[in-house]
């Protein structure tokens, strides 16, 4: 079990300033290029164009809780600044063994034994001890982004209920893949999270 770690009044979700290779830049439009208006002025020269493909439909998200017998603020700070001491990485990271996930400039970062990194989130919302809101890439290269949002809830007796809820799926055949992993992965992750923090499944 962990205990309150001491720190500033924020609490672990503070939001700091965003380290310089974790924030988003626009990609230069290469010279020469049609513009989208030029392309779109041509539409009438290929009246036997193929129509769009469909939009893919939205498909339930994933949900999850575990309770463990600490309060909320030390529940928050368990996941936050000890996620390497708990994330189950034989399941889920780029390197495997040896890789340490941790919580660091608005993102989750997985470092390989190498020092390399991969960026799995970026924090995009939180309300101190009690919720925190990502923008998940199962491929940190930039794959398609879901919504993870994490709450810790006020539980029985002097407990917290984690509650997760992974959104942002559709019906196409990668989407339905990657979420079928997760519902998979998450109970694994958090009933380690429940172990590591004093608590049973």
């Amino acid at each position: 079990m962990v205990t309150k770690p001491s720190g500033t009044s924020q609490g672990p979700f503070a939001l700091n300033p965003p380290h310089p290779k974790h924030t988003p830049h626009e990609t230069p439009q290469p010279a020469g290029l049609p513009t989208a208006g030029t392309v779109a002025g041509m539409s009438d020269l290929f009246s036997d164009a193929s129509p769009p493909p469909p939009t893919p439909e939205r498909i339930s998200p994933i949900e999850f809780e575990v309770t463990v017998p600490v309060p909320p603020e030390h529940a928050a700070a368990g996941f936050a600044e000890h996620i390497h001491l708990w994330w189950p990485v034989e399941d889920l990271s780029v390197w495997g063994a040896g890789s340490f996930f941790d919580l660091e400039d608005n993102a989750l970062v997985e470092t390989s034994v190498d020092e390399v990194e991969a960026v799995w989130a970026e924090v995009s919302r939180t309300e101190q001890s009690t919720r925190l809101e990502m923008v998940w890439r199962h491929h940190p290269d930039g794959g398609t982004p879901t919504d993870l949002t994490i709450e810790f809830l006020r539980g029985p007796g002097n407990g917290t209920t984690l509650s997760l809820v992974h959104d942002g799926w559709n019906t196409e055949a990668r989407s339905k893949t990657e979420r079928e992993l997760y519902q998979n992965f998450w109970p694994l992750a958090l009933t380690k999270f429940q172990r590591f923090m004093g608590g049973t499944p």
